[in-house]
This record gives C-alpha cells, structure tokens and sequence, in this order.
C-alpha cells in the first residue's frame, strides 16, 4: 500500500473516511450518510443521522494538537453556547461521555483525535461580501473576546510574537522553506526577524492586549444564519495578540478584491475595526502594530504550507503564496 503521505488527496481522502467510520461507532448516532466536506488542516465529514439530525465530524491533523489543547477549545464552546446569542458549534459527547476520541485505522499512519459537534445550518458570504458584513464580524470578534473562560489558556500560547514569527512558530519554521530561491529566503528570514522584534517591543509594552482569540475567522469559517454571525471552526484558537483576530478577515478580504481592487480595502478594513470597536478598545497603538502583524500572517501561511507537504493540494499552493509574500514584502517594506 502507498505511505499516505505520497497517497493522492481522493486516496486520503477515502481511508480518513474509513477512520470516520470507525469513530462514529463511539458516538450515539445511527448513521444514515456521510458526506465528504473538506481535507486541509483537518478532515471533516457532514454526518447525517435516521432522524434527518445533522453532526460535523473532525479528523484532526495529526501531530498539530495535543489531547489537553482540543479540550481547552472545547471548553471555550461550551462557555460560549451558554449565552443565548452565540453561534457556534456545540461538542457532542461519546457513549462514554468523552468529547475527544483516539481513533485508528489500518490505512492511516498513527491513531488521530477526533471530535463531533451539532450542525450549524446557514449559509456563506464568500462571494457576496459587503462593508456591513465585515461590520458584523468585527463586532462578533469584539463579543468572543468579551466572553472567555476565566480559566488560564495554558495549552494553547500559539499567536504570539514566538508562535506567529519566532524561529519555529506553531505553522513550522520559515527558515528554510521547500523550492524557494536564496534570494527570496533571505528576504523571507530579513523580514521575519524585523517583524520578531516588532511584535517582541509591543508584547512587553502592552501584555494586557493579548488573551484567547479565535485566530482563524476568514469567510470559510462563517456561517451567516438570517443576519447573525455564526463563527465556526475554533481549532485555531488560542492565546495571542488581540488585534490578530482581525488580521485573518482583513486578508481574507484583500484576497478576494485581488490587486485590480485594492484601493476598496481601506472600506472594508474600516467597516472591520468600526464593528470591533463597539465591543472592545481600539486605539493608536492597534492601528500601528495592525500592519505587522498582516506581514507576520503571511508569513506564517508560508510555514503552514512547507509543513503540509503531505497534502498533494496544499503542497501546490506554496509557489503561488511565496510569490504574493515577496511582493508584499517589497511594496510594502520597499525591499
């Protein structure tokens, strides 16, 4: 049998399947379909119970995780879905009242966690993106970190300057990235180190403007039910920089107006932070720090991919995000 890291993404896709099936045995639903919905960071399945009941299966990736970090996301969702006008997907405990299970199969290296969560019904706004919906995002970012667990986010310490830029972020190292040239290296190295230092200054400077943040809000990760923002996805979530939250929408946004487009990026960028602001603090200091931390993302995405090679569709990507990552660098550094 072909290692599954050298399989093709169909072949992964239909041995995680296998993996699915076995997990959902654990879980108390009489399994009627199950739908294939994506393979990226993690693999996840629609899953529809006799009763027409819906369910989202998780197949987390394996390695990125450990068992205690999957639990302090969940226990944020769980805090959340405690207040009526949240959004977000509810955990569905095991037949043994576990909401992360160790599951293996024969075709894939290594056992993988696992998770099910309720079904949020709604629809996307990745094509029909308005001002009034990144509003509406901001606002909803502001509420999240208005509504955290008391608890120490001990498992999770991912975005900050160390885990965005530091010499191995939680994405992986960008110091020696895969087909990339010695001169875009050493571009890629200059500026990381710059935006370290950056970050590092404005960590000490304002400690209390770091807490639990989603970290992953872009548009494949929001369901819109009727005019409510249903943040969905939270596996990125963790400890780090406050204005980060808004960095993942904001170059969501960018990247759908393309380069023809830019000039409407500042609407949108102020419909964001104007949303925000009604829910949390906003000053000089955010506007500052905000452009480097949208480097220090880019900059991230680039160790995501190197480190997901495994993934024959991710892996294509990387050329493309190393091109758009130098012509940021330049324009906006003047390398």
């Amino acid at each position: 049998m072909t290692p599954f890291n050298q399989a093709s993404y169909l072949a992964q896709v239909r041995r995680l399947r296998k993996l699915a099936m076995n997990a959902l045995v654990r879980f108390p639903v009489r399994v009627r379909a199950l739908h294939f919905i994506h393979h990226g960071e993690n693999t996840t399945f629609q899953v529809v119970s006799e009763s027409g009941k819906k369910f989202l299966l998780r197949i987390h990736r394996d390695g990125y995780h450990t068992k205690g970090a999957i639990l302090e996301e969940l226990k944020w969702l769980a805090h959340l879905a405690k207040e009526k006008s949240f959004l977000v997907p509810i955990p569905v405990p095991s037949k043994t009242n576990k909401l992360v299970e160790t599951v293996s199969v024969e075709s894939v290296p290594r056992a993988r966690f696992v998770c099910l969560f309720q079904w949020i019904d709604g629809h996307f706004i990745d094509k029909s993106i308005q001002p009034r919906h990144l509003f509406e995002v901001g606002r909803t970012l502001g509420r999240l970190q208005n509504c955290t667990p008391k608890s120490q986010v001990r498992h999770r310490r991912y975005w900050t300057a160390q885990g965005l830029v530091g010499k191995m972020t939680k994405f992986g190292s960008i110091e020696a990235l895969s087909g990339v040239s010695t001169a875009n290296q050493k571009l890629i190295s200059k500026t990381r180190r710059n935006i370290f230092k950056k970050l590092s200054a404005f960590e000490k400077r304002f400690p209390q403007r770091q807490g639990l943040i989603h970290a992953d809000l872009h548009f494949g990760n929001i369901i819109m039910v009727k005019d409510v923002v249903g943040p969905i996805d939270f596996d990125d979530s963790g400890f780090g920089f406050l204005s980060y939250d808004l960095v993942i929408p904001l170059v969501s946004i960018e990247n759908r107006l393309g380069l023809k487009n830019q000039k409407m990026l500042s609407t949108y960028q102020e419909a964001l932070i104007s949303g925000y602001k009604t829910e949390r603090e906003w000053d000089s200091h955010d506007e500052e720090i905000l452009p480097f931390l949208v480097t220090a993302r880019k900059l991230l995405m680039l160790g995501w991919l190197n480190s997901r090679s495994d993934n024959p569709r991710l892996r294509k990507s990387m050329r493309k995000a190393v091109t758009k990552t130098i012509r940021h660098i330049k324009q906006v550094y003047g390398e």
